[in-house]
């Protein structure tokens, strides 16, 4: 019998179709799942609608006007506090998502000129394809991008890893059943028991499924800054740290709320293996510019009323700090314990280090933080007001959950894989193979594709509720709000009726 001897040449040649074959299933399978979650969850809602009335207010400031006059058509009606509390933290925020919503608005001008579509002859057909392919388009080529970051740069034994968990996550995402993550730090029901075990339960459980409104595989804001962190620690793991911290800068421009979140993170893991990483030209340029902006274009904190008298749990947080430092600093006893305590920490990073590699110290730092995320979440909810407990507090580890999913699993997974990649390659290649065909199958059975079809028909509901004027605050939001920014997008395009009309007496 004839032995079969491979050369060099034909092992690398091999493990060059593997890595291609791998990289063009992840790109398949993270194609089909953002589709069909996209397809899912895109419509004639809300959240699309002030998104896209965003783009237009970005093109043309003037158009600002008419979220001001919504929150005054509402105190004149006598809307309930929250709902006017909503339209004033929309009207505030407008600049938060610049990305997605100049690419609705950009679809839309691309429509017109190309003769597509035609807002004056039908504007339910047009304002659902323009929100629908710029969303989806915008959203589908900074994923591909991200991906195309992620296995161009990874190694072998890292693109196993990285491949791996994009196969679990997309597995995970179609096996189980979404948590509930709305609110979930309040008590808002009877039936909701919020307290320590219940909520870091659901928090923790969030990491196997953050929903489609954190998951990599959706197209809000937010999950494309997923992708973003994906590439810049696949950068980062990959020697290219400097060029790593150029992704919150970036984030910035996608979601500006996730900028923070990413770039504290980042350093944060860089201070665990390797803390003298980043005092460098090099990584403090990236974050310099990455700070200034956020400095000069978040204001979270004033919208939520932070800076305000009813901020004063966050007040009094960094008056505990201060007070701290200050006698940290002060008394010689303090300071010798925070020696001692410092002592401690290092030789349990120096082991950390030694112990596992980058990856995985990365995920562990992550988990980290996250655990003391939720934690402040928790106890600062039991004692602040209703609304920064909704969008605050409650946001804030899903968030964090959702930006981190993928580089957590990779981490997870690393030595397992750096394991199987050293006893057999091949077949460690085979399997992260079978592992990604298998979720590709998955995900794409059962799926029939809808487009803008579903959104158009959405629209031309809409169109009935706004001929009906505002008919009170009793609802959901979605029936409530949703008329009030499609009008205000109507309106930027072809005039008549304003929201002051919407607002007035029906006929």
């Amino acid at each position: 019998m004839t032995q079969l001897v491979l050369t060099e040449g034909q092992t690398s040649a091999r493990l060059t179709i593997g890595r291609m074959l791998i990289a063009l299933l992840c790109i398949s399978l993270w194609t089909v799942m953002y589709l069909r979650v996209a397809d899912k969850v895109i419509g004639i809602d809300k959240d699309y609608m002030y998104l896209y009335l965003c783009g237009i207010e970005m093109i043309d400031p003037s158009q600002q006007d008419q979220q001001t006059q919504l929150t005054e058509q509402l105190v004149a009606a006598g809307a309930n506090d929250h709902l006017l509390y909503r339209a004033r933290m929309r009207e505030s925020y407008c600049n938060n998502y610049p990305f997605t919503s100049l690419s609705m608005y950009l679809s839309g001008s691309i429509q017109i000129r190309l003769g597509i579509t035609d807002p004056a002859k039908d504007f339910p057909e047009f304002v659902a394809n323009a929100m629908w392919w710029g969303l989806m388009l915008s959203g589908g080529v900074l994923g591909l991008l991200c991906l195309l970051i992620v296995f161009s740069v990874a190694g072998d034994t890292l693109l196993l890893a990285m491949a791996g968990a994009l196969a679990v996550a997309a597995l995970l995402y179609l096996a189980l059943p979404p948590p509930s993550l709305s609110w979930f730090l309040l008590q808002s029901t009877p039936a909701r028991i919020v307290n320590l075990p219940n909520t870091l339960g659901i928090s923790a459980y969030s990491w196997l499924n953050p929903t489609a409104v954190f998951s990599p595989f959706s197209a809000f804001p937010r999950c494309l800054c997923a992708m973003l962190a994906f590439a810049a620690f696949a950068l980062r793991w990959s020697g290219r740290n400097a060029l790593a911290y150029w992704a919150p800068f970036l984030v910035s421009f996608v979601h500006q709320s996730e900028a923070p979140i990413l770039l504290a993170t980042m350093i944060c893991c860089d201070a665990v293996p390797q803390p003298a990483a980043w005092p460098r030209i090099k990584v403090l340029l990236p974050i310099g510019l990455t700070v200034v902006t956020i400095a000069l274009r978040e204001h979270m904190h004033s919208i939520l009323g932070f800076s305000g008298p009813s901020g004063l749990p966050a007040v009094v947080l960094s008056l505990v700090v201060v007070v701290s430092v200050t006698l940290v600093v002060a008394v010689p006893r303090l300071r010798s314990v925070l020696i001692s305590v410092w002592k401690a920490g290092e030789q349990w990073r120096l082991g950390l280090v030694r112990r596992f590699p980058l990856p995985t110290c990365d995920a562990l730092v992550i988990l980290a933080i996250w655990l003391a995320v939720f934690l402040v979440s928790y106890i600062v909810s039991r004692h602040d007001n209703m609304y920064r407990i909704i969008y605050f507090w409650s946001e804030l580890p899903s968030r964090y959950v959702g930006l981190f999913q993928l580089p957590v699993f990779v981490g997870l997974a690393y030595p397992a894989f750096t394991a199987l990649a050293g006893s057999n390659p091949v077949r460690s290649g085979t399997a992260i193979i079978s592992c990604l065909a298998l979720a590709f199958a998955i995900g794409a059975s059962g799926w029939t594709f809808n487009g803008p079809a579903v959104a158009t028909k959405w629209a031309n509901t809409v169109e009935q509720w706004i001929a009906k004027n505002y008919a009170g605050d009793q609802g959901g939001y979605s029936r409530i709000e949703t008329p009030w920014y499609y009008l205000m997008v109507r309106h930027a395009y072809l005039g008549g009726k304003t929201i002051s009309d919407y607002f007035g007496k029906g006929s």
